[in-house]
């Protein structure tokens, strides 16, 4: 009989990764063939010469037409969308060996985790992989519906392009007008694809290192239970597992139980039973996650800088745009669509960050609750010590090394967002 095999978490991390290297975004792999890497090569420099070109023409629309308010904010709007694209593309390709890595060590514990007997681990791995599902399909749509208002809600009149553009050549010409429109075209579909399977992506680093973070709680928690050590992922859990609900609140399962391992390493029982051995072993990984943490920083600071600066001004160019133009109802629900998916791209990030922090915030809890007053002697005091100093510090996600990526956050971005909308309105007047 064929095993059924667990559901992946790796599901909607295999498809970015896959149109990374469709669409040229992604390193060539050295084993692969020469004209793939051609073909690799070739749409690299096409989506670059399209993405500046769309961005140079909108520029130069802005220019020539920087005494009309109304122009201004709606051509910077498509340059700010396609900018955030641009770079954000830039960021996944210098350092693609960085994000490589991360990946590796964020996805490999969960590999080993999700091998676990314990029910409780299991079902937390399967919430997760559902909420990615859903945030996938739903960051998908929410890019389709974006995609058709971008290309196809404009004014009526022939020969118009999506959006304002002027080009170094006759636009009433049939071929470089179809030039110019294919190359706003293909800007709207290969930024907003590539924004997607990015964001995917880097979601889901930050919610599979929060479960990293939650289990590790629960370990320093499970430190004084000697019940049993990790066993292998049975056929009997696993169907228990399945047909389960994702979510109970009542449901006390989803309490971690076993002392979890997030490596493949050999470990005989009597030292797995050992509470000396399991706080070093949590020491050991709480350090794993915080260098993670940092490296993840590193990594996306300045990516998540320039997103919170491009949301807060596509929140409120768009406000303006849909209060000056209320009789306008294409233009009108152009804009609307943009506040949306700004707000829910913004949210996401913001939620990810604050669980996250949440979560680390906890471990000083479950440090407590480990039960060292019962094995405390001398040797056990500077395990404790270096592990409550350790969650001394803050474990977050931080923008520019300035703004943590929190709920306050989140709405302290539309606050701001506001006050800009008031102002462009005001001076409108």
């Amino acid at each position: 009989m064929k095993s059924e095999s667990i559901e992946t978490h790796r599901l909607c991390l295999n498809k970015c990764l896959y149109y990374f290297r469709l669409s040229g975004i992604w390193m060539s792999n050295s084993s692969m063939p020469l004209y793939r890497k051609c073909i690799n090569f070739f749409l690299r420099a096409l989506s670059f010469f399209v993405l500046v070109s769309y961005i140079l023409t909108s520029l130069a629309d802005l220019v020539v037409n920087h005494h009309d308010i109304t122009i201004i904010v709606d051509d910077t709007c498509f340059i700010a969308g396609a900018g955030s694209a641009f770079f954000k593309i830039c960021i996944i390709i210098f350092r693609c060996q960085t994000i490589d890595k991360l990946i590796n060590d964020i996805h490999n514990p969960i590999d080993v985790l999700q091998q676990s007997n314990d029910k409780g681990a299991t079902k937390i791995i399967k919430k997760c992989i559902f909420f990615e599902t859903l945030d996938y399909y739903l960051w998908s749509n929410a890019t389709f519906v974006l995609g058709f208002a971008t290309i196809f809600l404009v004014t009526s009149q022939k020969g118009e392009l999506p959006s304002r553009a002027i080009f170094p050549f006759d636009l009433t010409k049939p071929l470089f007008y179809a030039i110019a429109l294919s190359i706003q075209i293909y800007t709207v579909i290969y930024g907003l694809v590539s924004l997607m399977m990015i964001e995917i992506t880097l979601w889901g680093l930050l919610r599979w290192t929060t479960v990293q973070i939650e289990v590790l709680s629960y370990n320093y928690k499970n430190c004084n239970r000697f019940l049993s050590m990790q066993k292998p992922y049975s056929p009997e859990t696993k169907l228990v597992v399945k047909k389960s609900p994702i979510y109970d609140s009542e449901d006390k399962e989803m309490e971690i139980k076993q002392f979890l391992l997030f490596d493949n390493d050999k470990h005989d029982a009597v030292e797995i039973n050992c509470f000396q051995w399991r706080i070093r072993y949590c020491i050991r990984h709480h350090q794993r996650i915080v260098e993670i943490v940092n490296r993840l920083n590193d990594t996306l600071s300045s990516c998540l800088m320039a997103q919170f600066a491009v949301s807060t001004m596509i929140f409120c160019l768009n406000g303006f745009l849909a209060v000056t133009f209320p009789h306008d109802k294409k233009r009108l629900m152009r804009s609307i669509f943009f506040l949306l998916v700004g707000f829910i791209q913004i949210f996401y990030w913001c939620r990810f960050g604050n669980e996250l922090k949440f979560q680390a915030d906890y471990l000083t809890t479950s440090q407590w609750m480990s039960g060292w007053e019962n094995n405390f002697n001398s040797d056990l005091r500077n395990y404790i010590t270096v592990a409550m100093i350790r969650t001394m510090k803050p474990v977050e996600i931080k923008a520019g090394g300035l703004f943590v990526l929190s709920m306050e956050t989140f709405l302290s971005i539309l606050k701001n967002s506001y006050s800009v909308f008031v102002l462009l309105t005001t001076v409108e007047e």
